[in-house]
C-alpha cells in the first residue's frame, strides 16, 4: 500500500464538518483529474477490463466471513417468511383491508430491520468516542496516515456482516416476496450496487465511508414504513377508524420527506462525497485498486436518490392539491397510479383474495 499524499493537518487540505456545495464542486474539479494523473503514473500498464479482472482475482475472503454472511441471509429469509405468515393471519383477525394483507407484513419487516440497524449505526456515529466521522468526515482517513492498513473495529464488522446479508436476502425478496412496484427493477439493481459497494469497500478497507453511507440511508427507509403502516391500519373493514394512525402517518410522511432531503441529498453530498471523491484522493491510500469503481457506485446511488426524490415530490404535490392520503405512488394498486378510487381498489382486492368485507 502506498501511503497517502497528505496528512489531514496539512494546510492545503480543506477540512470542515459539512462542505459548501459550491466549494465542494471546485474541490472535486481539482481532485478527480489529480487522481487520474497520479493513478496513470502508479499503474501505467492498467487496462480495462483485464486489470480490473486481475484485481478481482486477488481478493481473498475467509470461509468464516462468507459463511457468516450467507447464514445471516438465510436467517433473514426464514424470519421474513415466518413474520409474513403470522401477520397475514393477524390482518384478517383485525379487519385489515385485503389489498393491504401482503403490504402490512412487508412494511413491518422493513421497519423492524431498518429501525434496528439505524439505531446501531447511530450509536456507532454518535457514541463511540474513537470515531467522529459524521461531524468530521475527513477524520475517517486518519488511521491510514501511518502507511499501514488500519484495523477494522468490531462495530464496523457487525454492520458490514448484517447489511451484506440483508442485501443478499433483498435480491431474492425483490423477486419472490416483495410487492411488485414500478421501480422494482431499479430496486433489484440498487441491491446489487449496495452489495457490491459493501464488498469492494470491505476488501479495500474503506469501511468507514461504507458505514456512513448506511447511516445516511436507513432512517428514511424506516420512516417510510411507519407512514405506510399507519395508513394501512387506520381504517378497517368493520367500519372502525383510528385517527391516531392518521395523525401518525401524516407526521411520519412529513418527517420522511425532510429526512430524505437532509440525509440522502444534502449530507450525502456535503459529507460523504466530500470525504470520498475529494478527501480519499489525498488522504487515502494512493493505490487502492477499487477506488474508481467505488466512487462510481457512490455517484450511482446518489443518482438513484435523486430519481426517487421525484416520487416524493409528486406525492407531496398530489397530497397538497387533493388532500388525499400520501400513497406510495410506485405501487400499481393505488389511486395515483391506477386512476381508480380506493373503494374500487378494495373491491378488486377482495375479489382477488376470495374474501368479503366484514360488517361494512
Amino acid at each position: 500500500m502506498l501511503r497517502p499524499e497528505y496528512n489531514i493537518t496539512d494546510p492545503s487540505i480543506y477540512r470542515t464538518s459539512t462542505a459548501n456545495p459550491f466549494i465542494l464542486a471546485g474541490l472535486v474539479y481539482e481532485s478527480l483529474p489529480h487522481w487520474a494523473r497520479r493513478y496513470a503514473r502508479l499503474r501505467p500498464d492498467y487496462s480495462f477490463p483485464s486489470s480490473m479482472i486481475s484485481d478481482f482475482k486477488k481478493i481473498s475472503l475467509s470461509n468464516t466471513e462468507l459463511y457468516t454472511v450467507l447464514l445471516l441471509a438465510a436467517l433473514f429469509t426464514f424470519l421474513r417468511y415466518y413474520l409474513q405468515i403470522r401477520l397475514e393471519s393477524w390482518t384478517q383477525i383485525h379487519n385489515i383491508y385485503p389489498r393491504f394483507a401482503h403490504k402490512v407484513p412487508e412494511s413491518f419487516w422493513k421497519l423492524t430491520y431498518y429501525g434496528t440497524v439505524w439505531i446501531f449505526a447511530y450509536y456507532f456515529h454518535m457514541c463511540v468516542e474513537s470515531h467522529d466521522i459524521f461531524n468530521d468526515p475527513l477524520s475517517m482517513w486518519i488511521e491510514w496516515e501511518s502507511g499501514e492498513r488500519p484495523k477494522m473495529h468490531w462495530q464496523v464488522q457487525v454492520i458490514y456482516a448484517v447489511q451484506s446479508a440483508f442485501y443478499i436476502h433483498s435480491i431474492y425478496a425483490t423477486l419472490f416476496m416483495d410487492l411488485w412496484r414500478k421501480d422494482s427493477w431499479l430496486m433489484f439493481v440498487h441491491h446489487f450496487v449496495a452489495l457490491a459497494l459493501l464488498f469492494l469497500s470491505y476488501v479495500d478497507n474503506f469501511t468507514l465511508p461504507g458505514v456512513l453511507v448506511l447511516f445516511l440511508h436507513d432512517n428514511s427507509d424506516a420512516t417510510l414504513e411507519i407512514t405506510k403502516l399507519s395508513f394501512y391500519l387506520k381504517k378497517r373493514t368493520n367500519g372502525q377508524y383510528y385517527k391516531s394512525y392518521f395523525l401518525m402517518g401524516n407526521a411520519a410522511f412529513i418527517l420522511f420527506a425532510i429526512i430524505w432531503v437532509i440525509f440522502r441529498l444534502y449530507w450525502y453530498t456535503c459529507k460523504l462525497l466530500y470525504a470520498t471523491i475529494y478527501g480519499a484522493v489525498y488522504l487515502g491510500p494512493q493505490d487502492a485498486p477499487f477506488f474508481p469503481l467505488l466512487g462510481a457506485m457512490l455517484l450511482i446511488i446518489f443518482g438513484m436518490n435523486v430519481y426517487w426524490f421525484n416520487f416524493i415530490v409528486r406525492m407531496v404535490w398530489r397530497v397538497a392539491l387533493t388532500g388525499e392520503d400520501p400513497e406510495d405512488n410506485r405501487e400499481w394498486d393505488t389511486t395515483a397510479v391506477s386512476g381508480l378510487n380506493q373503494q374500487k381498489l378494495d373491491e378488486l382486492a377482495t375479489e382477488k383474495c376470495h374474501l368479503k368485507p366484514k360488517n361494512v
